[in-house]
């Protein structure tokens, strides 16, 4: 298990507010799962793209950090499935890898799907849970653009709705939160890709939050 939290590089947009409640409100409308806010000065920064660096400040040392209330990262240790791996090569792509806590740098020991329209990834939580948002660590070695359109879609059965989605593409390294619709209760949680006709998922590393 991981014992020391990933250094982030956070890039935000930055403006004086009247006050917390103002800060909280601006990264509600981003449907941001993380904002900062410097009381000191009334400053906030919300609607953030966070990069992975390892051994860097991100500049917001100063800044008191606010997340969307969680209880836990529920999704190791759990079942986990995938449309496709890449070459049926499952030692170097299996979709476990993208639970295992363990952040790799390169393009092995990483989820990899093959080319396909729409593929995905699916986390088996066991019981119906409350989710919160999800955080993706983008892979770390290149080709970061792969990750795009991509739909955080739920169910308790076999019925699957869309419950938040991101737009992308992302960069190489970047550590991309989806916030859910409230309230989104569910035992499965799956990412796919929804637009597009060639399509790679690759996930380093994939964290579920919820209640």
């Amino acid at each position: 298990m991981r014992t020391t939290y990933p250094d982030f590089l956070a890039i935000c947009t930055e403006q004086k507010v009247a006050s917390f409640l103002s800060c909280a409100a601006l990264g509600r409308e981003t449907n941001d799962a993380t904002f900062f806010f410097e009381a000191d000065k009334n400053h906030c920064r919300w609607n953030c793209t966070f990069i992975f660096r390892t051994g860097v400040s991100d500049g917001n040392i100063e800044w008191r950090k606010y997340e969307i209330e969680s209880t836990k990262n529920s999704a190791p240790k759990k079942t986990i499935t995938s449309s496709s791996v890449y070459g049926n090569a499952y030692h170097d792509w299996s979709p476990k890898y993208a639970t295992d806590s363990i952040f790799q740098s390169g393009g092995i020991k990483i989820f990899h799907s093959a080319n396909e329209t729409s593929p995905w990834i699916m986390v088996d939580l066991k019981d119906v849970t409350t989710v919160i948002y999800l955080r993706i660590y983008v892979r770390m070695d290149g080709l970061g653009e792969r990750f795009h359109d991509v739909a955080v879609e739920v169910a308790n059965s076999s019925s699957y709705i869309q419950r938040g989605f991101y737009k992308g593409p992302a960069m190489t390294q970047e550590v991309v939160e989806i916030l859910c619709d409230d309230p989104t209760n569910a035992r499965y949680v799956r990412l796919r890709i929804i637009h597009g006709s060639r399509n790679v998922l690759n996930i380093a590393e994939l964290e579920i939050y919820t209640k």
